[in-house]
């Protein structure tokens, strides 16, 4: 490995570990949620989750439901990532809520239940979200105990414009392994659901991957299944840390990243340091046990570090069983 990348990443997971809970919730594509009855069941509403969903054009809402004990946090944040004429609000109902603010006669609420009505305004500045990264407008949020227990239903609403937007609830920052190992896809269909072409997305990947395939074309010694495939996810990772920067670039326009900014760049760097690692391994002359350990040893790091966008860390691990050089 590179030296000094160790260091770098165990910064960059010691920044993970302290950020703050607006930064780290974990992605969740919803289904349906058209009507009340077909709302989108929300699993430990506790947990930090970002939903991104759509409204279509003219009056109409998006279902969340969710269970919650009395006492226990509600904590909403709605945003988007234009600014423009969309700006949807939100209506949270539910057992003991006192009903605040105009309430659409088109979003639905439950017999019995009050609701309180938060409409959606755009802020004059986008704020910087680090890990994705994306640039978010806040419009409407919600942080309030739950006066209850029992169920409650929380409904995104448009008065007329549609439009993608994202629904942060939760406050606790919990991730299993899938989701961890995961992150660096849903970022790519996060990057979509703001409408962004999935070619812009992917260039960085594809310009590193075309210039490190035109370089090992270039080498006059054949290459090993060892050294094709750990070279192949030293390529991926340095192109995923290229289009984390890339991101970055798109996502600070117009924003004030302050520190946040470090965070991002250090995301970037560590996938870059890793495949540099992984090229200077795989293009030795010789492969023992050291260099298959450390083979090995990258791709569970690029795991960790989202890095490679999860196929460049299974390209290393594979490498690391894969036969050697032939002796000479």
């Amino acid at each position: 490995m590179v030296p000094g990348s160790r260091l770098v990443t165990v910064a960059l997971l010691a920044m993970l570990l302290t950020a703050t809970p607006a930064l780290a919730h974990v992605p969740l594509f919803a289904r349906d949620g058209s009507s009340p009855g077909a709302a989108f069941v929300i699993e430990d509403p506790e947990k930090s989750w970002v939903i991104y969903d759509t409204l279509p054009g003219g009056v109409a809402a998006r279902y969340y439901r969710f269970h919650m004990e009395e006492g226990e946090r509600i904590h909403a944040t709605l945003q988007v990532t234009h600014a423009g004429e969309f700006a949807p609000g939100m209506v949270l109902a539910g057992p003991g809520i006192e009903s605040s603010g105009r309430v659409p006669q088109d979003v639905g609420v439950p017999e019995g239940a009050g609701a309180l009505a938060v409409p959606g305004r755009l802020p004059g500045q986008p704020e910087y979200e680090p890990f994705t990264p994306s640039r978010v407008y806040p419009l409407a949020r919600i942080d309030m105990p739950a006066p209850a227990t029992g169920d409650y239903t929380l409904a995104v609403y448009t008065p007329g414009e549609g439009g993608n937007y994202a629904l942060a609830l939760g406050s606790v920052e919990t991730y299993t392994v899938v989701e961890w190992i995961r992150i660096p896809i849903d970022a790519v269909i996060i990057h979509r659901h703001e409408g962004q072409p999935l070619l812009l997305i992917l260039a960085p990947m594809i310009a590193v991957l075309a210039a490190g395939v035109g370089l090992l074309l270039r080498r006059h010694r054949p290459l090993s299944p060892f050294a094709l495939l750990g070279a192949a996810a030293g390529l991926l990772f340095i192109g995923s840390g290229g289009m984390t920067l890339l991101q970055t670039a798109i996502a600070a326009v117009e924003t004030d990243p302050g520190a946040a900014l470090l965070l991002t760049l250090l995301l970037a760097l560590i996938p870059i340091l890793l495949g540099i690692g992984a090229l200077r391994v795989a293009l030795r002359a010789r492969i023992g046990a050291g260099e298959r350990v450390g083979m090995a040893a990258l791709g569970l790091l690029g795991l960790a570090t989202w890095a490679g966008i999860v196929i460049g860390p299974l390209l290393a691990l594979i490498a690391a069983v894969m036969p050697r050089h032939p002796e000479k």
